[in-house]
């Protein structure tokens, strides 16, 4: 079950009421929570993808915006919510190449060994741009905002341009295909699975999730303008 981003946002607010409490009271709560980092993970790109988004087409919008500018603008209200609660560091993974993901090859007719949707992987782009737009603009709105983006996409990038680099044998296609269970009616997970960087069809496996976070958290190269490391150890 995937819980929109509305509601988890609405758990955070009764998480909030409860810390209030068991901290005693407004003060302290503003203290713990200027500490802590809020992670807003957007890899997997789902809402980017029609396939994905049946209720676009159940009811379709009546503007002329993008799905960009629409996702912008939730994002953009969802942060300025957040503050508005006392979260003030945010950790933000931007899309990942949702072109390159066996399910999105799939749709488009290709096989898991086919090539990348350039189409989706440009849109993937312009969105990544257009966060990075959104973020270098909100620290003049909100007081004491910080962030980290963490550019899963470029880091997508140069693993998939040399996988054997990072010790990956395979980034095209999903280690456990279709309906995965251990089950003889459905597909069985490959035994070499941290060779992969797909699980299934739109997931990393839990390697590739490990050198992400260590890119994003210490490295230099992947996550702008400050690692994850750095933002957790700004002060106010």
């Amino acid at each position: 079950m995937t819980i929109p981003l509305s509601m988890q946002v609405a758990n955070f607010g009764e998480t909030r009421d409860r810390l209030k409490a068991l901290l005693g009271g407004r003060k302290p709560l503003s203290k713990f929570l200027s500490k802590s980092l809020f992670l807003i993970g957007l890899g997997t790109g789902m809402d980017l993808n029609p396939d994905n988004n049946p209720f676009a087409s159940l009811f379709p919008p009546k503007d002329n915006k993008s799905q960009v500018q629409r996702l912008m603008e939730l994002l953009g209200t969802t942060i300025t919510t957040m503050h508005g609660m006392g979260a003030r560091k945010f950790g933000i993974i931007n899309v990942g190449l949702i072109g390159c993901t066996p399910s999105v090859q799939s749709s488009s007719g290709h096989t898991g060994d086919g090539p990348c949707d350039d189409d989706m992987n440009r849109l993937a782009a312009e969105f990544n741009s257009a966060l990075r737009t959104l973020l270098s603009d909100l620290p003049s709105k909100l007081h004491h905002f910080r962030y980290s983006v963490a550019d899963f996409y470029g880091f997508s990038n140069a693993t998939f341009m040399s996988p054997p680099a990072s010790g990956f044998a395979n980034t095209n296609s999903a280690c456990c295909p279709g309906l995965c269970a251990p089950n003889p009616y459905f597909g069985q997970p490959c035994s070499n699975r941290v060779e992969y960087w797909f699980w299934d069809d739109g997931y990393t496996t839990e390697q590739a999730a490990k050198l992400a976070a260590a890119a994003f958290y210490s490295g230099k190269r992947f996550a702008m303008p400050v690692n994850f490391k750095r933002l957790i150890t700004m002060k106010r």
